[in-house]
């Protein structure tokens, strides 16, 4: 009984530090051109343009990639 409540204690430690390293998206404004491929790739309404220029919304972002791969400038990283 009590390896299988270690066992419990380190998955959830584990669980717990992989959210801690959750990759966070960014776009290189200097690189983006406001194409708009990567807004329109979103399917989660996280980009916008602000000043000219692709911002992701981090509170809507999740991390799916569909921004990245569409990024002819390779600004969004």
């Amino acid at each position: 009984m009590k390896k299988i409540l270690y066992v419990l204690i380190i998955m959830i430690t584990l669980l717990s530090c992989a959210k801690i390293a959750e990759v966070v998206y960014h776009v290189d404004q200097s690189s983006c051109d406001a194409c708009g491929k990567c807004v329109q790739a979103c399917p989660y309404d996280a980009i916008e343009f602000v000043n000219g220029k692709a911002v992701i919304d981090q509170t809507k972002c999740k991390q799916c990639g569909e921004c990245i791969e569409v990024c002819p400038k390779g600004a969004v990283y």
